[in-house]
C-alpha cells in the first residue's frame, strides 16, 4: 500500500469518527414513546434534549407531519384542528393537548433550533398517541350468561371501571369484564373509566321492534306483498322470526329481515308480527293486520265506477221531469173548472116559473134571432145540430137528475 492511500484512509477514519462523536452531541429522547388516552381528556408530552456546547436554544416547535427535505415543519399550533387546544413554549420540550378527538390519533415530533444556522435537530421517532373510545363487547359465558367486556383500540393503563345499569352504578363490578344474565324489558348496560367523564354508548336488548306490510294499498287475490321488520338493539340485531297469529297457537313463518308472499289470497288475511333477537334478549312487534280481498270485489270496484256515469245521467233526467211535471201541475191549477152548483139551468126548480132565471129562458125561446128555430128539421146535416143535441142532453141529464132528488 503507497504511503498517499494509508493517509486517505486515515483521514476517512477521523473524519468519520469526528462525525459520530458530533452526531451523539444531538438528541431528543420521548417520554413516553407511546400513549393511550381516551376522547376527550388530555395528554401532555414531556421530553429532553441534548446539543453540542457552546449553542444556545432559540426555538421549538412540535409538528406531526414530516415535511420533505430542505423545507421547516409547520408548527402544530398553526393547524386549525390544534387552535385553542395546544400548550406549549419556545424553548420548552414540553406541550398539552386538551379535548382529545379520534383524529388527533397522530405521531408527534419535536424539534429545535440553536443560535448556529446549521444547528437544528428533530427527534426521532416521536411520540406516537392514540385516542380511543370506549365501547363494550358481548359474549357468551359457559353458564349461558352474558359476559361484557369494556374495551378501548388501545390498552389503557392502570385503569378502574365503572360499569351502570340502566345508568345507575353497579356496584358489584369495577373491573373491564363484568357478566349479566340474558337481559329481558328496557335494560341497558354502559361503562366508564374512573376520572374521566367520557362513557361507552350503551348496550341493550332489541326494542322499538315495528312490523309493516308492503304495499300500504288495498291487496288483491293475486298480488304480493312483503312483511318487513324493523328494531332498535345494540349490539345489532341478529336474527328476526315471522309469526301469524292463530287461535290455538301461533304459526311460525320464517326468519329474516324481510318476509314476502306471492299470489296471496283470502287464506293469508290475519295478524302478523315480528320477533327481533339479539346478543342480550328479544323484543315482539304488535301484530299487524294483513286483509286480502276477493277479485271479485276488484271487477265490483270497476263496474261500479262504469255504471256511475248513466246513473247520473238518469237521476238528472228524473229530477228535470219532476221540475216539468211540477210547473204543469201549477199552471193548471190556475184554470178555474166549473163547479156543478155553477150551472144556471140544472139549479132551476121546475116546480116554479117565477125564478127570474125563466125570463131567460123565455127570452131566448122567443128571439126572433133563435138559432133553432130556424133550423129545418128535413135537413139535420147543419152543425147546428150538433150543438142543439149537445144541449139538449144536458137538460135531459139535469131533469133526470132532480127527479132522483125528489
Amino acid at each position: 500500500m503507497s504511503p498517499q492511500r494509508s493517509a486517505n484512509i486515515t483521514a476517512a477514519v477521523i473524519l468519520i469518527s469526528l462525525a459520530g462523536k458530533l452526531d451523539q452531541q444531538w438528541g431528543v429522547t420521548y417520554t413516553p414513546e407511546q400513549v393511550c388516552v381516551l376522547e376527550g381528556s388530555s395528554v401532555d408530552f414531556s421530553c429532553s434534549y441534548k446539543h453540542p456546547g457552546g449553542l444556545r436554544v432559540t426555538k421549538s416547535v412540535w409538528f406531526i407531519n414530516e415535511p420533505e427535505t430542505e423545507v421547516e415543519p409547520v408548527d402544530l399550533q398553526e393547524y386549525d384542528q390544534y387552535k385553542g387546544r395546544v400548550q406549549s413554549t419556545q424553548t420548552d420540550c414540553r406541550m398539552r393537548i386538551t379535548g382529545l378527538r379520534e383524529s388527533d390519533t397522530q405521531t408527534y415530533r419535536f424539534r429545535f433550533y440553536t443560535d448556529d444556522p446549521d444547528g437544528k435537530y428533530t427527534g426521532r421517532p416521536g411520540v406516537r398517541v392514540s385516542v380511543s373510545g370506549l365501547k363494550i363487547k358481548v359474549s357468551d359465558t359457559q353458564r349461558g350468561g352474558k359476559k361484557l367486556t369494556c374495551s378501548s383500540t388501545c390498552t389503557l393503563p392502570n385503569s378502574t371501571y365503572i360499569w351502570y345499569r340502566n345508568g345507575q352504578p353497579v356496584s358489584e363490578c369495577r373491573s373491564a369484564s363484568c357478566s349479566v344474565v340474558v337481559v329481558s324489558g328496557e335494560v341497558s348496560y354502559s361503562c366508564a373509566v374512573e376520572g374521566h367523564h367520557l362513557s361507552s354508548p350503551p348496550v341493550y336488548p332489541p326494542k322499538d321492534t315495528r312490523a309493516v306490510v308492503l304495499p300500504s294499498a288495498e291487496r288483491v287475490e293475486g298480488d304480493s306483498v312483503t312483511l318487513t321488520c324493523s328494531s332498535d338493539a345494540d349490539p345489532p340485531v341478529l336474527t328476526f322470526y315471522w309469526f301469524k297469529q292463530r287461535a290455538a297457537a301461533d304459526k311460525a313463518l320464517g326468519t329474516g329481515q324481510n318476509y314476502s308472499i306471492t299470489n296471496i289470497s283470502s287464506q293469508h288475511s290475519g295478524l302478523y308480527y315480528c320477533t327481533a333477537l339479539n346478543q342480550l334478549g328479544q323484543h315482539s312487534s304488535t301484530p299487524t293486520r294483513l286483509d286480502v280481498f276477493s277479485d271479485w270485489w276488484k271487477q265490483y270496484t270497476v263496474w261500479a265506477a262504469v255504471g256511475a256515469v248513466p246513473a247520473l245521467a238518469l237521476s238528472l233526467l228524473t229530477a228535470v221531469l219532476c221540475v216539468q211535471r211540477k210547473r204543469r201541475a201549477e199552471r193548471g191549477a190556475d184554470v178555474q173548472t166549473p163547479k156543478p152548483e155553477d150551472d144556471m139551468y140544472t139549479a132551476l126548480d121546475p116546480t116554479t116559473t117565477s125564478s127570474s132565471d125563466y125570463n131567460t129562458l123565455t127570452h131566448v125561446t122567443h128571439s126572433p134571432n133563435n138559432t133553432y128555430s130556424a133550423l129545418n128539421p128535413a135537413a139535420r146535416t147543419s152543425s147546428d145540430y150538433d150543438t142543439l143535441t149537445g144541449v139538449g142532453l144536458h137538460l135531459v141529464m139535469s131533469g133526470a137528475l132532480d127527479e132522483e132528488n125528489n
